[in-house]
């Protein structure tokens, strides 16, 4: 039976997350109950996260929990030696039974098959009891007894604050669909006119973006089969002109790149740089460019060090040391009220840990923060044997950023299914935290996106806060969507 639980987590289909829109269902599956087998609250689970999978579709979308819901199903799954029944009902958000279907199978070999013949019976049900547009007459209020929403500004709506420190938040700026659905973003120059220079990465692919009014695409460059995009960063180069820096894993080793705009176009000017390059503005210090190697048995070699580019040569310089589970993307710096400076990471758990100048741990988060589905592979033959695998997972993380005030940044996505290997994360939001001596104080938060947050960027000199969403998750007919949120914060 553990066999089976393994081999349905792998199998997981990461739950869809798309913008609804009126004519979607909305269907929230609660427990799944187990009888007659070994691990039940695995399997409880496993089957929940399958069926709400499968239940997704262009008229179907399944939500996190009851309170978004238009129907909550529920269902046991019962097995007797080798055959096994799956039984599933399905009831409005008031409670008054819709619909129930049934499937059975004699072997745990038609388990998945028949967890997706449930799901086509339900979704059949459904869509003929409720054509698009009838269900909201049925399960939700008179519009006339809810509160407007939208109508304009409300106080505290977009940054979370104590209440001592609520402020009115601009209304945000939100652009249309972006199609890919983009993995990293980097920020270029601010133009003449206004605008300012957006950089997507995917897997493959790096779109520029000039964003004023709306997102206008100017160019994009597509990268050979094998290549993986797994960070995305931008430094002043010569002549006003910005240096885009793509690390990229080829083959499990580093193979990086590094791009321009000329005449509104992406030009690679120079390729296969073997390191990591991150950006960024550490301590709160003037952004600089930094780069780490990597090992042949560890996936990060050495110390940080400064970096400068001539052609395509990589000239390092003014290294450093990091704690336990500090790389270079994964670590910043910060300075408190008396000029002492501290170091602050996130391990591969998800807790915030801060360390002193001699890189004693000080103190650790009791929430996890973080996450991410961006990862790379590199073979692991010595532990083959141990976990199964071929390949080693390496999954990056949430870039912490630090402003000149000593305030600390972080993303924090959560997940629908977060198991080992399996992502897919439905929410998230930023925080800021501020060190109070002792601990790590929030400052404020985001409100919660209704999709995963793959990246963001705080522009510290206009308080603007850019939000990066995937709207829509690529599939086998489609590369996904993404969409961009600016807020103000103040």
């Amino acid at each position: 039976m553990k066999k089976i639980i393994i081999l349905l987590t792998m199998l997981l289909i990461p739950f869809t997350a798309i913008s609804s829109v009126a004519s979607q269902m909305r269907v929230f599956v609660a427990g799944m109950s187990a009888t007659g087998v070994q691990n039940r609250d695995e399997m409880q689970l496993t089957l929940q996260t399958l069926l709400a999978s499968r239940l997704n579709s262009d008229k179907i979308i399944a939500v996190g929990s009851t309170g978004e819901a238009d129907i909550v199903v529920s269902g046991t799954y019962v097995s007797i030696g080798k055959i096994f029944s799956l039984d599933a009902i399905a009831k409005t958000a008031a409670g008054k039974i819709v619909t129930r279907e049934f499937v059975q199978g004699e072997s745990q070999d038609e388990l998945i098959p028949a967890i997706g013949k449930l799901a086509e019976k339900l979704s059949a049900d459904l869509i003929k009891l409720y054509p698009a547009g009838q269900l909201a007459a049925v399960t939700q209020p008179s519009l006339a007894t809810v509160p407007a929403v939208g109508a304009g500004p409300v106080p505290g709506s977009d940054v979370i604050k104590p209440k001592s420190q609520v402020t009115n938040s601009a209304a945000a700026w939100l652009s249309k669909r972006l199609a890919g659905a983009a993995n990293l973003m980097a920020v270029g120059k601010l133009l003449s006119d206004g605008s300012r220079e957006i950089f997507l990465a995917g897997d493959r692919r790096i779109a520029y973006y000039r964003q004023g009014s709306d997102m206008k695409l100017l160019s994009e460059a597509e990268l050979g089969n094998g290549y993986k995009i797994i960070s995305l960063d931008t430094v002043d180069g010569n002549n006003d002109s910005v240096d885009i820096y793509v690390t990229i894993i080829r083959a499990g080793e580093l193979s990086s790149q590094v791009w321009q705009i000329k005449a509104d176009k992406l030009v690679r000017v120079a390729a296969d740089l073997p390191y990591y390059f991150r950006a960024i503005k550490v301590a709160g210090w003037p952004k600089k460019l930094y780069a780490q190697a990597m090992g042949r048995d560890v996936d990060y070699y050495g110390d940080v060090a400064e970096a400068t580019r001539s052609g395509s040569v990589i000239t390092l310089k003014n290294p450093f040391k990091l704690p336990r589970y500090g790389t270079i993307y994964t670590f910043n710096k910060f300075h408190d009220r008396d000029g002492k400076t501290f170091t602050v990471v996130i391990n591969p758990d998800g807790y915030l840990v801060v360390y002193d100048e001699e890189l004693k741990e000080l103190w650790r988060s009791n929430d996890k923060f973080g996450g991410s589905e961006l990862y790379f592979q590199r073979e692991d033959d010595a532990n083959f044997r141990v976990t199964g695998d071929k390949y080693r997972w390496i999954f990056m993380n949430q870039c912490i950023q630090v402003t000149s005030k000593g305030e600390i940044l972080i993303g924090k996505n959560e997940g629908f299914w977060v198991l080992g290997n399996a992502r897919s994360y439905k929410r998230g939001a930023v925080y800021c935290l501020l060190w109070n001596g002792s601990s790590l104080d929030e400052k404020w938060r985001t409100q919660e996106t209704q999709n995963y947050m793959p990246d963001y960027f705080y522009d510290e000199a206009h308080n603007e806060l850019l939000i990066l969403q995937t709207v829509q998750r690529p599939g086998i007919t489609t590369n996904g969507a993404s969409s961009l949120t600016i807020r103000k914060v103040e």
